[in-house]
């Protein structure tokens, strides 16, 4: 049996699944803010009661947004305090007396989405989360690819490119939470749509209700979703260049918006280098599951 645990700032997703991937169990606990010894307790608690139910040692894994520390594998999640600058594995796999395995939640949501999910059977995959902000997950034949700082695949975290700059002068320069301005995820995100759409209108508003504004035929937020599609696509060409994926997996709460798939890869080609075979681009099957199923799946 597969025992995930997905750690966010005000919840704890956990599920099981059996040998053929099966959904057999899940549930949702609150964080423990910044008590560490409460959330392992929490985990000790539900992964003995599995073994119990089932008469199997389960095998652990634990997905949390943030990074591994590469000299001494401590967790670095500023939003997190109850497991920042903490050995939450090889805790865990001291008190429960087996391995417990940690990654990133947009590498454990990729992990999930190669398998039985969009991205199954594909050689090399990208996977990008928009959301709050813009997560990212890279795999290549057979295996997630980390990085030595753990941040391979944070297209977040790319300068916006210059074209884009040039074509919309007007542009705000929001900085980003990492410190630094004009970062990708400030206008691709879920928050960033918010900023494009309010500089527009000069109204505040949702992501999901610019998206039904954009339905609607809304002037303002038809623009908005112009300019948003046009970004997404500079941005993600970018990526793109660097990766070359067969497959690019689309999660997060935006992902759903079918001029995703049908306007990237028109805009596409217009950012990158002359007759470029765009990849697939799919929507993830497992949706907001695909973080606690791919921690449950760490061990795979």
């Amino acid at each position: 049996m597969y025992y995930g645990f997905d750690i966010g700032g005000t919840k704890v997703a956990f599920a099981i699944y059996d040998g053929a991937l099966t959904l057999c169990h899940e549930e949702r606990l609150g964080t423990p803010g910044d008590d560490y010894a409460a959330l392992q307790r929490l985990i000790l608690d539900r992964v003995l009661a599995a073994d119990k139910r089932y008469g199997v040692r389960g095998m652990v894994g634990i997905g949390f947004p943030g990074i591994l520390n590469r000299s001494d594998k401590s967790i670095v999640a500023a939003n997190l305090p109850c497991i920042n600058g903490r050995h939450l594995g090889a805790d865990l796999s001291a008190l429960l007396d087996r391995e417990v395995r940690v990654d990133n939640d947009a590498n454990c949501f990729l992990w999930s989405e190669v398998h039985q999910g969009a991205a199954e059977g594909a050689e090399s995959a990208l996977a990008v989360t928009i959301g709050t902000g813009i997560g990212g997950a890279v795999y290549v034949n057979g295996r997630l690819v980390q990085g030595r700082n753990w941040l391979a695949g944070e297209i977040g975290h790319y300068p916006l490119p210059g074209t884009i700059l040039m074509k919309y002068p007007d542009l705000p320069r929001p900085r980003c939470g990492c410190g630094r301005l004009a970062c990708f995820e400030t206008y691709a995100s879920g928050t960033g749509l918010e900023r494009l759409y309010q500089q527009l209108s000069g109204e505040r508003v949702s992501g999901q209700q610019i998206v039904a504004r954009f339905e609607a035929r809304e002037p303002n937020a038809v623009t908005t979703l112009d300019c948003w599609l046009e970004i997404m696509a500079a941005g993600l060409a970018t990526a793109l260049s660097v990766l070359d994926p067969e497959v690019v997996v689309l999660g997060g709460g935006l992902c759903g918006l079918p001029a995703l798939y049908e306007q990237l890869p028109l805009r596409l080609p217009g950012h990158l280098l002359p007759g470029v075979a765009l990849p697939e681009i799919r929507q993830a099957r497992f949706g907001g599951a695909g973080g606690v199923r791919g921690a449950a799946l760490l061990h795979l």
